[in-house]
């Protein structure tokens, strides 16, 4: 990644340079039994919340115009937003026990990458939700063109007001779901409520590490590189908020080190391919983009400041 940055010049404070002073992290969560309408992390008590301040001009593009998504698909494979592609979601999806009887639901489901690889290798009928309505468009035209949108359909969700049909599918899987959105309750409540019970569930997101208010400014600058607002929570409040509901969580396993191996490796090959076709100017400022989200999230993973998780739990 620091050849992607060479080709311009650029040294790794560029993301630095002429920075707001960012706004403090650190919020207290709600006390127990406080209307969830104006806190809607309530009952996760122990963690600390990160919201830093949204940028405040929305920029005046797209968010996934077309060498983006060009990029990420170079990087991570067709219908992926991060790391480990198709090979990844199935080792994920292996507790499961899929095959072409069951159905899934499919959260956090991004171009629709996971969605189509799980119906591909077993199958099954899923059924991917993308709360982002850009994102769920452009996931099920993918499906659409590649003839899978029967066993693999893309569906915006409302995050204000998920619906999602109760006690349908027979597993779940969840991919970073979570961490962009206040509202966990509501989300996790319509993801657990659509499996049916004694179905099972794998979840995987962020969640906050050892931070110190020392940490603000590189949370920060990482969430303007993600062009979002993150809504962090730690361990054992993600944890305990999925018991709450009435999942009986079993394993919770850390893979932030396979994470950022599978980040690096993505990086590694496709550093070695512009470097036999160098891009050109306006494109390689798309790939320094993306360079820098990566590098921001991984500087603050190798600080342990956040960490990648995975939860298998089984609905009760």
């Amino acid at each position: 990644m620091a050849s992607v940055r060479s080709w311009f010049g650029l040294g790794e404070g560029r993301a630095d340079k002429g920075a707001a002073t960012p706004p403090p992290l650190f919020a207290p969560l709600p006390a127990a039994g406080e209307n969830t309408e104006k806190r809607s992390q309530a009952g996760l008590r122990h963690e600390p919340s990160l919201e830093p301040t949204a940028p405040s001009e929305a920029p005046a593009e797209p968010r996934w115009p077309e060498a983006k998504l060009r990029i990420l698909a170079s990087l991570w494979g067709e219908g992926f937003l991060g790391p480990g592609g198709a090979e990844e979601v199935l080792a994920l999806a292996k507790p499961l026990g899929l095959n072409g009887a069951h159905s899934v639901l499919q959260f956090g489901a991004g171009l629709g990458g996971a969605a189509r690889a799980l119906a591909a290798q077993w199958g099954c009928y899923v059924t991917g939700y993308e709360c982002d309505p850009d994102l769920a468009a452009l996931g099920a035209a993918l499906s659409a063109k590649l003839k899978l949108e029967r066993k693999a359909e893309l569906r915006h969700l409302d995050p204000a007001s998920p619906a999602i049909r109760r006690n349908f599918f027979h597993h779940a899987l969840a991919l970073e779901a979570f961490w962009r959105h206040a509202d966990k309750l509501s989300l996790l409540g319509a993801l657990v409520a659509g499996v049916k019970p004694s179905g099972q569930l794998v979840l995987t997101d962020l969640v906050i590490g050892d931070v110190t208010p020392s940490a603000t400014k590189a949370f920060a600058l990482w969430a303007a590189c993600e062009r979002t607002e993150p809504h962090l929570a730690g361990e054992r409040a993600m944890t305990a908020l999925m018991a709450r509901q009435g999942l009986d969580v079993r394993i919770v396993e850390d893979i932030t080190g396979r994470h950022m191996s599978q980040t690096l490796t993505a990086w590694s090959s496709f550093v070695q391919d512009l470097a036999r076709d160098r891009p050109a100017p306006a494109y390689a400022a798309r790939i320094v983009e993306e360079a820098e989200r990566c590098l921001r999230r991984l500087d603050l993973m190798r600080a342990g400041r956040l960490r990648l998780l995975r939860w298998h739990a089984i609905r009760r």
